[in-house]
């Protein structure tokens, strides 16, 4: 396929796209796929090359988080062929706008500003905050509250970040609060006996664990961060990311995403890359979000 033909397949499988309810679903036949407008397509997919959304593994293959959930989401529609381009994370939303993607599958959080540029899927993932502890989480710490109610708690937090705000925000007094320059600093602190917890993102943490293997900690789960005036929970939440043009393929790719999770079958995704029922996007809508009342 040309570059010409990548930057403009988004408006091809627009036009070919007549009628939503046409579209393979979850349980529908590999005949019934192939006979779709959407078989032998194949998208142009900006990654970042980051665990747990989308990276290249020790042979080279794309996978993550976002990749896996793209591929079972796409294969009823007919589309399995991927070509996966890295891209610096800033870079990736102009890169679509230029054409150089066809979508955007890789971590990247939904929020009002990105939605007047670019439409968003259905939340698929939250991202919030969460704690790491000694393994076997000795003080019982799954909340701020947690760290709140007993001041010889010490918190290690990253210097400037959200998830320190956040903690002091939901009401862990700076007493009982260390600062450390970055996550690495923060987390020698808990190994060196120098804090009990520290609170880092959600994928801060599953690459503490998954990625650089760090022994003697684990996550605290389930974890309760902090809770917004509007009732909702201090959250970021993630979706594959479309151009304008591409509402069609966009409402195609929610209607998939829904059977997924209907079917069960976004979960093991999920467990595969450490993410929790913590991090389940819920009944948030992007429409909420995009709306600012996310």
């Amino acid at each position: 396929m040309t570059a010409t033909s990548r930057r403009h397949l988004p408006l091809l499988l627009a036009g070919a796209l007549t009628v939503l309810s046409g579209f393979a679903g979850s349980g529908t036949s590999q005949a019934q796929a192939q006979s779709s407008e959407w078989a032998g397509k194949k998208l142009v997919v900006g990654i970042h090359n980051r665990t747990p959304w989308a990276y290249r593994d020790k042979d080279s293959k794309v996978v993550g988080i976002h990749p896996d959930v793209i591929r079972a989401v796409f294969a009823p529609l007919g589309v399995k062929d991927f070509e996966f381009v890295v891209s610096d994370f800033g870079a990736m939303i102009p890169g679509l706008l230029a054409g150089r993607f066809d979508i955007i599958a890789s971590g990247v959080a939904i929020t009002p500003p990105r939605c007047e540029q670019v439409l968003f899927s259905e939340p698929d993932v939250a991202v919030g905050d969460s704690l790491l502890v000694k393994k076997g989480n000795p003080l019982k710490l799954h909340s701020y509250e947690d760290i709140a109610k007993n001041p010889k708690v010490r918190l290690a937090g990253g210097r400037g970040s959200e998830n320190t705000k956040n903690a002091i925000a939901a009401g862990v007094p700076e007493s009982q609060i260390s600062l450390f320059p970055n996550n690495e600093a923060a987390v020698s602190a808990i190994l060196a006996d120098r804090a009990d917890v520290t609170t880092l993102s959600v994928p801060s943490a599953i690459g503490v664990i998954d990625e650089q293997k760090v022994e003697g900690i684990e996550r605290a789960v389930p974890f309760k961060g902090l809770i917004k005036p509007n009732g909702q929970p201090a959250k970021l939440y993630t979706g594959t990311v479309f151009p304008k043009g591409s509402a069609k393929l966009r409402d195609a790719y929610n209607a998939e995403l829904a059977k997924l999770r209907a079917s069960g079958g976004l979960k093991p995704i999920m467990e595969k890359y450490n993410f929790t029922a913590d991090e389940d996007a819920g009944q948030v809508t992007t429409a909420q979000i995009c709306a600012g009342n996310g």
